[in-house]
Order: structure tokens, then C-alpha cells, then sequence
């Protein structure tokens, strides 16, 4: 079927796409659809109009859409070194504390949960994938998650929106969940008593602030691209040497933005806010894309099945965590505050340790969110390569 927008009406479709992601994140920011994310209402959106045929429909290789490819090719690999600018791991380490093992006994309980929940639940032959995004998202964010699809050419899968979609609704539960668990009396006996310590507020020496500019902007997209650019030539030499079909390209790149951010913190430090802003944009776009290519109907469809693979992973991990809270003496708000890290990342981990007076943990509740933005994309990769 013929598109309203013609597939070669480039700017229209460019228009098209960057106001499905500008409506994404301004919904979640006006709350506009309750809890429901920004990044599922992206998706939904490109993926109503391209089946009722307003937009090219992504997935039709018998199309071809250059502003889809252009989206598809530079988008990705240039916004994730700008998301991990801050992904500084000795700073991580350092000011963590107790929360940082909290945050890796959960990452654990999130690997093995996978393991368990690809041996009950059957999703076809892209079950050892389907596992290793959903670790990747649960142990680092919407960023790993993005990465690792790439990275296991999945991002044209059902499964993958099926995930997206599942994972915003379980995550919302989750999160209400985790808020009411310091008030569950039965579960006390299996935490230390609450540190007095963790309500005092931390007192910060580095309070500067370094706004958005034209300068930071410039910068952070040249060493974005100088990034990707390095990674683009080391990845086909790599995929040759190991005669693997894993997107390398990606990972490398990945490797390469967490090096730079630990081997020059003080440069990339004044661009952190500048850069993320930047690379969360352009991963909005690059979903909006995603959505043309989906059928909502396949959602429905397999959704139950990844629906009950995410419960399973969930419930483990948090049981893991619960059976070692005494051995490692975490309190019950280490332990829901690295869990929010884990699986909503350090957005809602530090407004969690805010609004339960932990202030202590705010700062840490952050870093160890970024250190999944770190390991994520590896350990879901990881996990996938094995199950498949």
C-alpha cells in the first residue's frame, strides 16, 4: 500500500519523526498519559501512522526510505558515547558504598533470573535474545537496551516493542511496589535496621553547574562522532577476526565512550548534561523509526509470554536480594533504592532515596545507575550469545 507521505518526501518525513519524539517526551514530562513512558508513546505513535498509512512502513524492504536509513545508521552509534559521558567508574566505586552491593548482588539475581525464566518460558527461537535485552534493560537502562538490540540485530524483532511495552508496564508496577516495601512489617526480618547515618544530607564540594551551550553542544557531538568514527574502523576488522554476526560495531563503541570517560573525566565533566540531553534525543528518534516498523497486533499477541519472562526475572531478583540482605547488613532502603537503580535506572533511583529521606543515598543511588549504563549492553550480549 502507497504511504500518504511518499518514502522520498524526505524533510516531511523527518518532520514526522522528530515530532512523534518531541511528543514522547513531552507527554512524559506533562504526564499527559499517567505513568505510560515517553518512549513506548513515541513507538505507539509512529507505528499508528504507518498502519493506517500516513508514513512508510519501515520493515518493507521492497521501500526504500533514506531518512529511515540515515536514522538507522548514524543515530544510534553517535548517541550512546554522548549517554555514557558520566560513566566515570572509579568515581562510581568510590562514592557508592553499601549501595554498590546492593546494585551487583541485584544485577546477579537479574543474570540468573534470565536463566531461570528462559527455561520456563518458551519464546520461539529468540528467547536467548529476548533474555539478554531484558537483562541489558534491567541492569543498565533504555540505553543498554537500544545497544544490545542493535548489537543482536534485533531491533526489527515483534519481540522487541512487545519488550518495550511490557517493560514499561512492569516497571511501573515495580516501582509502586518498592515504595510500599519499608512498610511491609513481615519483611523487616530479613533487613538490618535502617542507618541513621543515610538521613543525613551528603555535603556536596562540586555544586557547579555547567548549562547547555552552542560551545558544549559543538564538542559533544565531535567527540561523539570521533567515537563512533574510531569505532566504525576497529569493528570490521574485529567481525572478520571472530567470524561472529554480533553488530561489534556497537559494542566497541560502547567500549570506547567508557574509556574516555574514565581516562579524561575532567574534560567530558563540563559536557555531561549537554551531551545526555543530546543522546536521549536522538534515541527518541531512532525509536520513533523503530515504531514504523511495528505491528501492533504482533504486540498483543506475544505480550503474555514476555510479560510472564519479566515477572519471572523480577520476582527472583528481588527474592535474591531479599535472602542476603543480613549476610552483606543492608537495611531495607539499600536495598529498594539499588533494586530502582537496577531496574529503572538512576532517574527513579534518586528521587526514591529523596522522597524516603535517605539523602545520603541520593548521590549513590545515581552512580550506580550509570554503572548499569556500563555493564549492561555486555552482560545482556553476553547472556544472549550463551542462550542462543
Amino acid at each position: 500500500m502507497q504511504s500518504f507521505i511518499s518514502p522520498d518526501n524526505n524533510i516531511v518525513l523527518f518532520f514526522v519523526i522528530t515530532g512523534a519524539a518531541a511528543f514522547g517526551i513531552y507527554s512524559e514530562h506533562k504526564k499527559w498519559f499517567g505513568k505510560l513512558s515517553g518512549i513506548l508513546v513515541t513507538m505507539i505513535s509512529m507505528s499508528l501512522l504507518a498502519m493506517t498509512g500516513v508514513v512508510p512502513v519501515a520493515s518493507n524492504p521492497n521501500i526504500k526510505v533514506e531518512v529511515y536509513e540515515l536514522v538507522f545508521s548514524y543515530f544510534i552509534p553517535i548517541s550512546i558515547p554522548m549517554l555514557l559521558f558520566s560513566s566515570n567508574i572509579v568515581k562510581i566505586v568510590r562514592e557508592s558504598g553499601k549501595l554498590l552491593i546492593a546494585y551487583i548482588l541485584g544485577a546477579i539475581g537479574i543474570v540468573i533470573g534470565c536463566f531461570i525464566a528462559f527455561g520456563l518460558i518458551g519464546l520461539g527461537p529468540d528467547s536467548g535474545k529476548t533474555a539478554g535485552v531484558i537483562a541489558a534493560t534491567l541492569i543498565g537502562g533504555s540505553v543498554n537496551f537500544i545497544a544490545a538490540a542493535e548489537a543482536l540485530n534485533f531491533s526489527t524483532n515483534p519481540l522487541f516493542t512487545a519488550t518495550i511495552a511490557v517493560d514499561n508496564f512492569v516497571s511501573n508496577l515495580y516501582t509502586l511496589f518498592l515504595f510500599l516495601t519499608p512498610t511491609l512489617l513481615f519483611l523487616s526480618r530479613f533487613f538490618v535496621k535502617p542507618k541513621k547515618e543515610n538521613q543525613v544530607e551528603e555535603v556536596k564540594n562540586d555544586s557547579k553547574t555547567f548549562p547547555i551551550s552552542i560551545e558544549r553542544i559543538a564538542v559533544s557531538v565531535f567527540i561523539a562522532a570521533l567515537i563512533a568514527g574510531i569505532g566504525s574502523l576497529i569493528a570490521p576488522f574485529l567481525q572478520n577476526l571472530f567470524q561472529t554476526d554480533i553488530n561489534l560495531n556497537i559494542l566497541i563503541i560502547t567500549l570506547l565512550a567508557v574509556l574516555a570517560a574514565n581516562f579524561f573525566p575532567k574534560l567530558l565533566r563540563p559536557l555531561e548534561d549537554t551531551a545526555f540531553s543530546l543522546g536521549l534525543w536522538m534515541m527518541y528518534v531512532f525509536l520513533a523509526v523503530i515504531g514504523a516498523a511495528t505491528n501492533i497486533q504482533q504486540i498483543f499477541t506475544i505480550g503474555p509470554a514476555v510479560l510472564g519472562f519479566y515477572l519471572t526475572i523480577m520476582v527472583f531478583h528481588f527474592v535474591f536480594l531479599l535472602a542476603l540482605a543480613k549476610l552483606f547488613k543492608l537495611d531495607v532502603y539499600e536495598v529498594v533504592i539499588s533494586s530502582a537503580a537496577n531496574i529503572m535506572g538512576p532517574s527513579v533511583a534518586a528521587p526514591m532515596a529523596a522522597s524516603m529521606g535517605q539523602k545520603k543515598l541520593v548521590t549513590p543511588g545515581i552512580l550506580v545507575g550509570i554503572l548499569g549504563y556500563v555493564i549492561g549492553t555486555f552482560i545482556g550480549v553476553s547472556i544472549a550469545l550463551y542462550l542462543s
